[in-house]
């Protein structure tokens, strides 16, 4: 770890000879405060490993991100671009490689790649209650493109997929909102659509803390942006934190 002005980087090497697998692995990462609210940051993760039985797994992944949330605006934004790889060799379909689950579960040989650009935006307006200001109305934009290069079994899997999402909240009080969340995917090569919409309530228990739980009337399935939205269809809860210098402050760690 190597820490210097604005400038903070991380590396971090794996080698290992197993019983089951054989496996070795880098990561790496770096991030840089640009000002108050706003830093760029950078990273990857490459996996490779070879099982007992002669199947191999190889994962990279690897992104640019920027931030900007300063803490007096109302307006806060996220974008990132990522490119992930995934390939196995001599697979069996439903079992995770030695390099751990990819993106592919086929039998024999396949390879995936693909590059994806997002944003997410939020504009949270302030008002006064009580004689102080606080943010309880809040409106997030969510917009992405995908570009999927290859095929696997004798499919042609490459094309581009657009997706875009809006989520709404209204404050009822200090500790709990109500609101809705969209989600629309599209495929620019053979014209599907997907939908996933549904209302959704804020309970927040502590101060920045958020627990939302909300129900998709209609989803699909999406694995890259999973992390990004919850789209499948059903019951879901996410839970948001403010983190700062001073939440861990009980540890004792500045002293």
């Amino acid at each position: 770890t190597w820490r210097g002005g604005r400038w903070s980087a991380t590396a971090r090497g794996e080698l290992r000879n197993g019983q089951l697998a054989d496996r070795k692995g880098a990561t790496f990462g770096a991030i840089s405060q640009l000002g108050e609210g706003s830093m760029v940051g950078t990273g990857f993760t490459w996996t490779r490993a070879t099982g007992i039985n002669g199947a191999s797994s190889e994962v990279f992944d690897g992104a640019i991100a920027a931030a900007h949330r300063p803490a007096n605006s109302a307006v806060a934004f996220l974008t990132k671009v990522e490119f992930r790889s995934d390939s196995v060799t001599n697979a069996v379909s439903g079992e995770a490689g030695p390099a751990g689950r990819t993106a592919l579960t086929v039998d024999g040989d396949a390879r995936s790649r693909r590059v994806i650009g997002a944003i997410s935006a939020n504009w949270s307006p302030r008002g006064k209650h009580d004689g102080q200001f606080v943010q309880r109305t809040e409106l997030g934009l969510f917009a992405a493109v995908r570009h999927n290069f290859d095929g696997y079994e004798g499919f042609n899997l490459a094309g581009t997929t657009v997706i875009g999402g809006l989520d709404a909240r209204l404050g009822l009080s200090e500790h709990f909102d109500l609101g809705a969340v969209a989600t629309v995917r599209h495929s620019l090569n053979d014209h599907t659509t997907s939908f996933a919409f549904g209302p959704q309530i804020g309970i927040s228990p502590a101060k920045d803390v958020l627990l939302t739980l909300g129900y998709n009337i209609t989803g699909f399935r999406d694995r890259d942006f999973s992390a990004a939205r919850s789209t499948d269809k059903g019951l879901f809860a996410t839970l948001r934190m403010k983190v700062d210098a001073d939440t861990f402050g009980f540890l004792g760690l500045g002293r």
